[in-house]
């Protein structure tokens, strides 16, 4: 898989996928779903019903995860929480089952779990 630079030790892939909604665990560890959209008043910040996108990223340590972002740069709400965000690195579990099969179809990885959460290292 080609990954583009995103940051000095962060890349990104091309694949791109519509997620709508994110399992983020609470204070007792607890996986709860939440939805996501994108978000596009920074100042107000209100659902929408355009989705978020997601990308896999890969550290310098080779753990690969997703990146949720806006469409079109924007930022995303996520749930209950207040305020919006531009961005949010999440686990792979984190997304549904076919947004993390269309990412996950493109590269040779093998998932890990580190904890609750499951990432990939390519082969």
């Amino acid at each position: 898989m080609y990954w583009k630079t995103l940051s000095k030790s962060l890349s990104i892939g091309q694949k791109i996928v519509e997620i709508r909604s994110l399992c983020i665990p609470d204070e007792s560890g607890n996986f709860k779903r939440h939805r996501v959209t994108t978000c596009w008043d920074s100042s107000n910040p209100k659902f929408s019903k355009t989705p978020a996108t997601g990308r896999l990223v890969k550290d310098k340590d080779g753990k690969i995860g997703v990146m949720i972002n806006g469409k079109n740069g924007a930022n995303i709400k996520v749930g209950r929480f207040d305020g919006s965000i531009p961005y949010i690195f999440v686990a792979i579990n984190s997304i549904s089952k076919k947004p993390r099969d269309m990412l996950l179809k493109t590269v040779q990885a093998e998932l890990y779990s580190e904890g609750n959460f499951v990432f990939a290292r390519e082969k």
